[in-house]
């Protein structure tokens, strides 16, 4: 069986791991693609600045399923990267510990093929083989000539979509359409020139980090529609879900007539945080517009915090039957309740970025406003509007860290491979972003060759069936599941060519 893995970020990285620790792996071949620089690191975690952390504790992050404290190991055997006991530990070195991980697999097996080169298309050949399959083409450029290869496997694990424009100022000088590298963003400003950051959320806590180290222009102005910064972690806490499980919701789906009404999804989700001993209300209600002050407020109580954190990502670690049995309606509506509750605690900061940040803010090095209305750019500067405000303020450059695109529609066809991929009827855009699987399998949904078992997607492309995949562990669940698909489809393929081989000889 021939096999493409398309992106060698987290998601790649894991799926070709998982790949490798089955007793079948050399009945099959895997060529791997990303470019030279993404190749085993990814966008998140490639070299950059040293002060972008990670926003988990090193202990809790792991590409071994069997192991969560495998990168630390790594970490601690390593003579490369020494940060003391730093319980954060820098993004890029999280980079260098999947890298390590690519180069020994490729070392240690002979039908491991690293082909540094983007993909630049995808089609599918529309003749079905012996198991009624299709055979997948994937194309891209070799010394200035397009080269395509025949696959009977493919994932597609290409990390996030390009960074959101949501004031189409993309090719404007002085945009910086993206913060990562952080180490190039600052390329071009002169040290007198006004910054604004655009977005409130992880990124622009990295890209504050870095510009407050490397400019020095004062004060820096941070914003948003909302101008709200993520939770900051707090104490982890071990969670065993009693109501929000399989379980449970087979019964509402059963009493229902295959769906799970939000009403009762509430319902359970208050049980459950009456037996955690969560107080919902106070946890959900504890903000204010003072960024400060909910800073403050999450270190001072950083138990409670993290018990209401861990019982958050636990629950996301459970969404995709939750989720999936909801109605299209419901989905809408809780969202709108609930989405940015997800959103804030289950991706919260570490406890040092947000003492660095209450001391800027307090000291008037950084600027957080709210109610963002608009930017244009005007007489060489740029000029931001706000909410019940007629003037506008003027910068040199803005960076946008408003984060990733979720849904098709805003890609433009030149901006990505995968909007290539719908254009041919390959994918279709799901409703709550990224492109529609199979729930668990992560199997492709194609408008015109139907579901596709062969044709994985894994990561955030999957986040509208699979509700917001976007942490080390729920990638490293998906390679797992998906892994296992293939070695089940390769037995079958097996059986089928023993049967035909004695059907021969008959």
């Amino acid at each position: 069986m021939k096999v493409a893995i398309i992106g060698m970020g987290t998601a790649g990285v894991s799926t070709l791991n998982q790949l490798s620790k089955h007793k079948h792996f050399k009945d099959i071949t895997v060529d791997i693609f990303d470019s030279a620089e993404d190749m085993g690191m990814g966008k998140p975690f490639q070299n950059d600045s040293d002060r972008l952390l990670i926003n988990l504790p090193a202990k809790e992050m792991s590409l071994d399923p069997d192991d969560e404290k495998d990168f630390k190991k790594w970490y601690k055997n390593n003579a490369t990267f020494d940060y003391g006991k730093a319980k954060y530990l820098p993004r890029l070195v999280f980079g260098h510990y999947m890298k390590s991980i690519l180069q020994n697999l490729v070392k240690r097996h002979d039908n491991i093929f690293v082909h540094n080169y983007k993909v630049e298309s995808c089609y599918v050949e529309e003749i079905r083989d012996e198991r009624g399959q299709y055979k997948i083409d994937v194309c891209y450029i070799e010394d200035e000539e397009a080269v395509c290869q025949k696959y009977d496997y493919v994932f597609i694990t290409i990390g996030t979509l390009p960074y959101k424009d949501p004031y189409q100022l993309s090719g404007l000088k002085g945009y910086i359409e993206s913060p990562y590298p952080t180490t190039h963003a600052l390329k071009e400003v002169k040290q007198n020139d006004d910054i604004a950051i655009i977005g409130t959320g992880l990124s622009a806590v990295d890209v504050i980090r870095f510009v407050m180290e490397n400019h020095k222009q004062l004060p820096i102005v941070v914003t948003s529609r909302h101008a709200q910064f993520p939770t900051v972690r707090g104490k982890k806490h071990n969670i065993k879900l009693k109501y929000l499980c399989n379980k449970e919701v087979e019964k509402l789906m059963k009493y229902h007539k295959g769906i799970a009404p939000l009403k009762e999804i509430e319902k359970l989700f208050k049980r459950e945080c009456e037996y955690q001993n969560i107080n919902l209300k106070k946890m959900l209600n504890r903000f204010k517009a003072d960024n400060v002050y909910n800073l403050k407020y999450d270190l001072k109580h950083e138990d409670e915090v993290g018990h209401f954190q861990s019982f958050v990502e636990e629950v996301k670690h459970h969404m995709i039957p939750i989720w999936n049995a909801m109605t299209m309606n419901d989905k809408t509506e809780f969202i709108n309740k609930y989405g940015h509750h997800f959103k804030r605690n289950a991706n919260p900061m570490p406890q040092s970025s947000a003492k660095q940040l209450i001391e800027w803010i307090e000291n008037g090095d950084i600027i957080v406003k709210e109610g963002l209305t608009n930017i244009r750019k005007y007489y060489g500067k740029f000029r931001l509007k706000y909410d019940n405000d007629k003037y506008e303020y003027s910068f040199h450059y803005i960076i946008n860290a408003t984060g990733p695109k979720k849904f098709l529609s805003e890609l433009d066809e030149h901006e990505h491979f995968i909007k290539g991929l719908e254009n041919k009827q390959i994918v279709a855009p799901h409703p709550f972003g990224g492109i529609l699987v199979l729930p668990y399998s992560n199997e492709v949904i194609s408008p015109k060759f139907g579901t596709m078992p062969n044709l994985k997607v894994i990561g955030q492309l999957t986040s509208g069936v699979n509700f917001d995949v976007n942490g080390v562990s729920l990638l490293v669940d998906q390679s797992v599941n998906a892994v296992n698909d293939l070695y089940i489809e390769l037995k079958e393929r097996r059986k089928k060519k023993k049967s035909k081989s004695k059907n021969k000889s008959k």
